[in-house]
């Protein structure tokens, strides 16, 4: 990596992105890149700071359990360099990461306090941002995932204690006394044990903290939120109204469901029965989404987050609506943006059904207008297209699907190749998917090794200019910028060509890259540049319409070119020289020089 190329990078590194170039320049001068090999302990962690480039790093407490994990872009550990945090870091596979001396993440910390902010905030904080800005934590904790309590004798050693707490993957132990309870976290153990070299052998009984905070299943994730604040702790115990514990809910469960992890919302979907309480969950999704993006979570695993929602959503309407037959005989699909689990906000519907071929059925357009109103009430606009299920010609036989693709292939036309494209990006949902797969393995038959088509088809890659004038400022409409027709549209449809040729069936253009760059059909930096410019496009292009969503002004792709920051207008200058290089690869790849 150039110089220029780790900037880049460091630049898409939250919280990196919030130095000046200066800083960023202080960083690179005393950066080295270190190789670990797969489980390879972690050490100098107070001497200096970590950033994943690539790999996956766990971090364990000591007990034992497995507390974060850190892949590509990820970075640790402030908490280790100031003396708070005694955890192991450990690679899981093989990994390259960037290191830089403690001092010089200290100076930075002192000179920036928006870096500052990022490293100061509390675990405590997060918890209060998530409670007071998501409505949704107005569930109960009957309702939602914790953990199973770990109830041990008082009379069992501590040696015992530990090691059914490793095995089970507790992080804290209940130990039954006559007539009351107490607990041990992971602080105990190192305070009372280590630190005050306790003997192993001893009964757990005697480090045991007896003064337990619980709460009851019939309290609102919220109030346990608040008790954990008011007193200082990191877990609530549950108990029943006999007395009996249900369960622990720890702070970092509930952490990690709101930074990246759908497991919360899944689980409302998964108890819901009508389409009403789903038209709650979905709603939540949108304010969920704003705090993720406002924490800095990166916008590819946003996406991740909303399209396992959705596609549980999906299910969930599919199953409440649709009969046995039509569950025996049809498979749900999702298509464009959604297929490719890339939207965030819900712009449109892009739906269809694959029916098993000799199948008839008088309920099929009753089910596919219910299943589309559904999903309206949910706040899925229809598709102005019209590509739904309530569209015949999105709701027909695996035959007829396969006969429209042949046509698609051999009648070269705009429309044909629109039709294709949303077809590729499928993705099935629930009923017999099998039948999409196969329609799947169909389009590779006829598409994959027909390069005079596959030119036709990559064609539409080059047909908007990225904005990029001759004197490397942008061109721009009335001072805004199409983010879709500039850049994002390009990468998709570009990375979609390649994948129908090397008959690659993810669909989300992220793991499609990937998969491309494992497969050798470019190098693993530019791969990794048009991960990078895709997302930051991606990334915006979502700031500005949660703006606009506030405002209540209609969604679109547009982003006002003076309501960018300097620093954001740099790379989005590098982002679309990214994506002309991109077109440059598509255009030769295909020679498309030859039929334009």
């Amino acid at each position: 990596m150039s110089i220029a190329d780790i900037k880049l990078f460091l630049k898409t590194c939250y919280p990196f992105e919030l130095l000046t170039d200066y800083q960023l320049d202080e960083i690179i001068n005393n950066l080295e890149m270190v190789y670990f090999k797969q489980n390879e302990n972690i050490k100098s962690l107070s001497e200096f700071y970590y950033i994943v480039l690539k790999g996956v790093v766990v971090e364990k407490d000591l007990a034992g359990n497995e507390v974060n994990y850190y892949g590509e872009k990820d970075s640790f550990d402030y908490l280790s360099i100031v003396g708070q945090n005694e955890n192991q870091f450990i690679t899981l596979e093989e990994s390259i990461i960037y290191r830089f001396p403690s001092n010089v993440l200290l100076k930075l910390i002192s000179e920036n306090q928006d870096f500052a902010n990022y490293f100061k905030k509390t675990s405590k904080e997060k918890l209060s941002s998530i409670a007071s800005e998501n409505p949704y934590l107005f569930a109960k904790i009957k309702d939602i995932y914790y953990q199973k309590p770990l109830i041990v004798e008082s009379n069992v050693s501590i040696y015992e204690a530990v090691k059914k707490m490793t095995e089970e993957k507790a992080l804290s132990i209940i130990v039954k006394y006559d007539q009351e309870y107490g607990i041990v976290t992971d602080s105990d153990l190192r305070k009372k044990v280590i630190l005050g070299r306790k003997n192993v052998e001893d009964p757990i009984g005697d480090i045991a903290n007896k003064n337990i905070i619980s709460v009851s299943p019939e309290t609102f994730l919220f109030d346990a939120i608040i008790t954990m604040m008011k007193n200082n702790i990191k877990r609530v115990v549950i108990k029943d109204e006999k007395g009996n514990i249900l369960g622990i809910l720890n702070e970092i469960d509930i952490l990690a469901q709101y930074s990246n992890q759908p497991q919360f919302l899944t689980l409302k979907v998964e108890k819901a029965k009508t389409i009403q309480e789903l038209k709650t969950i979905s709603e939540a999704t949108v304010n969920t989404v704003r705090l993720l993006h406002k924490e800095g979570i990166r916008t590819r695993h946003i996406m991740k987050f909303v399209s396992e929602i959705n596609e549980k959503l999906f299910q969930k309407i599919f199953n409440l609506l649709a009969d046995q037959e039509i569950k025996q005989n049809c498979c749900l699909i999702v298509m464009g943006s959604e297929g490719r689990q890339e939207q965030i906000l819900k712009t449109d519907q892009d739906n269809g059904l694959i029916i098993t071929d000799g199948f008839q059925s008088e309920h099929l357009e009753k089910f596919a207008k219910d299943f589309v109103e559904a999903l309206k009430t949910l706040g899925y606009p229809e598709c102005k297209g019209n590509v739904m299920l309530t569209n015949p010609y999105w709701r027909k036989s695996l035959k007829d699907y396969k006969e429209s693709v042949f046509n698609y292939i051999n009648n070269i036309t705009p429309e044909n190749m629109l039709n294709l494209a949303i077809l590729i990006d499928l993705r099935p949902i629930e009923g017999q998917t099998h039948l999409g797969e196969e329609l799947r393995d169909y389009i590779f038959e006829k598409v994959s090794n027909n390069k005079t088509f596959l030119s036709w088809f990559a064609l539409p890659t080059i047909n908007f200019k990225t904005p990029l004038n001759f004197f490397g400022g942008f061109d721009t409409e009335k001072g805004k910028i199409d983010l879709k027709k500039g850049g994002i549209f390009s990468i998709t449809h570009g990375v979609r060509s390649l994948a129908v040729e090397y008959r690659i069936r993810e669909t989300n253009t992220f793991s499609r890259i990937k998969e491309l760059v494992n497969l050798g059909v470019f190098n693993r930096d530019f791969g990794r540049e048009l991960i990078e410019s895709l997302e930051f496009l991606l990334t915006l292009r979502l700031k500005e319409r949660l703006k606009k969503l506030e405002m209540k002004k209609e969604l679109d792709d547009y982003v006002e070119l003076n309501s960018l920051t300097n620093h954001e207008k740099d790379l989005l200058k590098e982002s679309f020289k990214v994506v002309n290089r991109f077109k440059d690869f598509i255009t030769n790849h295909y020679k498309l020089n030859y039929i334009r």
